[in-house]
């Protein structure tokens, strides 16, 4: 007898929709209407600071992990999860980490049956291993139910916002981008200062003038050719260059903020905001995202690298000064001095 509620294994195919995104992106790219997410300032700024900030921090656990886990490595994933979501290493050798560019996952809903097919590059070729789940270091800044496999960054989950930030300022960019030049009306211009030109003295004259005090004669007669032909102003110049409107400049800073926002950074630690506001801002960024972040990677290096793996920080990110006036009013109060420093997560425990 045939059991009549066995459950159904279903296979799922791709739909073509990553296929249609690049299609889109590449036709977007020829027709120059395209703009990078990832080639803001707001986007490196981020990127850049979680990616110091991880580089700051020193190791402890077994010797491959001290080992392996160097500066470098915990930049490189810093900056890979701001900006891809994702960062995948390859453990070879005696547990050299090798960073890989690209990786394709292959298995079932259990990650322990997963493998990768993994590609890291060098400047004349590259090398392509195909390695269990267990031989990989792979982080990620979030992700969907539906494809565990793949990492979601900032940029992804806020996408409308970096496409407003990327948009915004390619917009800056190209009016930036424009002629600039001080326009001089006169009544003809027949040559282009040649010999034969009528004005090539004075377009030398004004080309080598370099600040210095010109006379010039007056175009009030037209040349010769009547006060009708001679301009309103007598030598008005007029300026061609770029003029952003007001509301894109402010647009932009706007963006700015919301992808930092969107990273786990505050405008604070980027703008002229006093120091008691960026020691605050630095305070809440090291305990609400780097701290976080640091905790996966502690993770996914004890799973992989054969022991525990412990990342730690210089404490000056963690306000010393009131923590200090904490366990100062706890000892007063007759609390044992560890179990004050245990309070305010100065313990080394």
């Amino acid at each position: 007898m045939i059991w009549p509620f066995r459950r159904k294994v279903e296979a799922r195919q791709s739909d073509g929709a990553y296929q249609d995104s690049v299609l889109r992106l590449i036709e977007a790219e020829a027709a120059g209407t395209a703009a990078d997410d990832g080639a803001t300032a707001a986007v490196e700024a981020a990127a850049g600071l979680l990616a110091r900030s991880l580089a700051g921090a020193m190791v402890e656990g077994p010797d491959m992990a001290r080992n392996t886990v160097t500066r470098p490595v915990l930049a490189q994933i810093g900056r890979d999860l701001i900006r891809r979501g994702e960062s995948l290493f390859a453990i070879r050798g005696a547990g050299d980490l090798i960073p890989c560019a690209s990786w394709h996952w292959e298995g079932g809903h259990d990650p322990a049956s997963w493998r990768v097919r993994a590609t890291a590059y060098g400047p004349s070729g590259s090398t392509t291993w195909n390695l269990p789940a267990a031989s990989v270091v792979f982080v990620r800044w979030g992700g969907d139910p539906g494809s565990p496999y793949l990492g979601k960054g900032p940029l992804r989950y806020a996408s409308m916002t970096a496409k407003l930030a990327s948009q915004t300022e390619r917009s800056l960019a190209d009016e930036s981008a424009g002629p600039l030049a001080q326009l001089l009306a006169v009544p003809s211009d027949p040559g282009d200062g040649s010999e034969d030109d009528p004005l090539a003295p004075l377009k030398a004259a004004i080309a080598g003038a370099r600040g210095k005090a010109m006379l010039v004669e007056t175009t009030a007669a037209g040349y010769d050719q009547g006060r009708d032909a001679a301009p309103k102003r007598d030598w008005q110049a007029s300026r061609l260059g770029p003029a952003p409107p007001a509301a894109l400049v402010e647009l932009r800073r706007d963006s700015f903020e919301a992808t930092l926002a969107a990273c786990g950074a505050s405008i604070a630690l980027f703008d002229d905001s006093d120091g008691t506001s960026k020691r605050e801002a630095l305070r809440q960024y090291h305990l609400n995202t780097v701290r976080p972040v640091a905790a996966w990677i502690e993770d996914e290096l004890t799973a992989k690298l054969g022991g525990p793996v412990r990342i730690k920080f210089d404490s000056y990110a963690l306000d010393m000064v009131s923590r200090a006036q904490v366990v100062s009013k706890l000892t007063q109060a007759g609390v044992a001095i560890n179990v004050a420093m245990d309070a305010v997560g100065l313990s080394d425990g």
